[in-house]
């Protein structure tokens, strides 16, 4: 079992690809080696072929001889083992390292409540209050801003609802969102991908001590040296938390097909990936979600298309803005080839298909800009309104 500080054996690798949501290929000393991956996260933005690596050997013989520990981006290495956040947490908080939690000390790890068990279980070090801890490994972040989650998590919305009932038994319940990222000065909920627990997230502010701290780790990421309050815009957030915006659509077509469109039209259509562009001015989940099932009524003729991907990702971006024209020409100056607009008009709008060869999630210019229009934009409009960060 790995602990907290990292004092075991580290090894630098190169991610080849990520054959699963556990196993990764990585490059080890110019060999090829399959390693252990203990985060289900959709991680597109760390997780690009070629991104360095820090493993540790398997303690256990076993398939796999490897574990992923974390990963690089800009400088700087990223925790991705979810399991050890809370050993951290742990630590820092005994330590009396942790700015809300400086008061408190741990007294039991995975406490029972009913039926449920919470990350920690934290005692006041003067008054003996106890307080409910959950703790979320927060990788998701941009520029000066991070988000969570960075998938749909049901289960993480479920967790805040189950802290804001303590609240009904006199109990406090916290939930931590610990940053891997010493830069990052702003939190807000991932809208953009769970629409549902940012709301949760908005409705138990008043009945959850809901903390976002920035981490930051030496050069050799064994321990963390400092530890800094990260500010919650709820006021901005819950102005921005409103379903509607754009949305991409990434297919993939396995062998060329010819799609039959309204009015008799064909349409041929080559081996490789598309990307749709349109615009939901409201109710931008249920859109998404709409066009993610392949069989359904075809309503607009990208249901003709999407009935023949082998693969469909939907990348909704909430905005009360129009920016189908700007991402279109910015999917044009990353290689996306265009088809004739009209050939896709939709119900509320006119939408565009672009062709790419190579999967453009695995591509570090179109994942730069999902980041651009999900998070930097949104801290632009922050910066812009004079909302201060906690550090300011």
């Amino acid at each position: 079992m790995l602990s907290y500080p990292f004092t075991f054996p580290k090894i630098k690798g190169r991610l080849l690809r990520r054959l699963n949501r556990f196993v990764v290929e990585v490059e080890i000393a110019g060999r090829r080696e399959k390693a252990y991956l203990p985060n289900t996260g959709r991680l597109w933005e760390l997780l690009l072929p070629g991104t360095a690596l820090l493993l540790s050997p398997a303690l256990s013989k076993g398939k796999l001889p490897y574990t992923v520990l974390a990963c690089e981006k800009e400088g700087r290495y990223v925790l991705l083992h979810t399991h050890l956040t809370n050993k951290i947490a742990r630590r820092l908080i005994d330590e009396g390292r942790l700015p809300p939690y400086q008061s408190y000390r741990v007294i039991a790890s995975e406490p029972a409540y009913g039926k449920h068990r919470f990350d920690l279980l934290l005692e006041h070090r003067r008054s003996g209050e106890h307080c409910y801890l959950e703790i979320k490994n927060n990788t998701l972040f941009e520029s000066r801003t991070a988000m969570f989650p960075g998938a749909v998590t049901k289960r993480g919305a479920r967790h805040l609802r189950l802290l804001a009932e303590l609240s009904r038994d006199n109990l406090k319940g916290s939930c931590l969102f610990a940053v891997m990222n010493p830069q990052v000065e702003y939190f807000i909920p991932a809208f953009h991908i769970d629409y549902q627990f940012a709301q949760t997230f908005l409705e138990v502010r008043d009945t959850v001590e809901l903390n976002a701290l920035a981490l930051d780790f030496d050069p050799s990421f064994t321990a963390v040296t400092a530890v800094k309050p990260v500010a919650i815009p709820y006021g901005f957030i819950a102005e921005e938390l409103q379903d509607r915006g754009v949305y991409l659509l990434l297919l993939q077509l396995k062998e060329s097909k010819t799609v039959l469109l309204p009015e008799e039209r064909r349409l041929t259509l080559g081996k490789g990936y598309y990307v749709y562009l349109d615009r939901a001015p409201e109710n931008l989940g249920r859109e998404a979600a709409r066009h993610r099932q392949k069989r359904k009524k075809k309503r607009q003729p990208i249901d003709h298309v999407t009935a023949a991907a082998a693969a469909i990702t939907a990348v909704p971006i909430i905005s009360g803005e129009n920016l189908v024209p700007e991402l279109a020409a910015r999917l044009e100056m990353l290689g996306g080839g265009g088809f004739e607009k009209e050939v896709f008009s939709g119900r509320k709008g006119s939408g565009s298909l672009f062709y790419f060869a190579e999967n453009p999630l695995h591509s570090r210019d179109f994942i730069e800009l999902i980041q651009r229009y999900r998070i930097v934009r949104l801290e632009q409009k922050l910066i812009a309104g004079g909302f201060p960060s906690r550090a300011g």
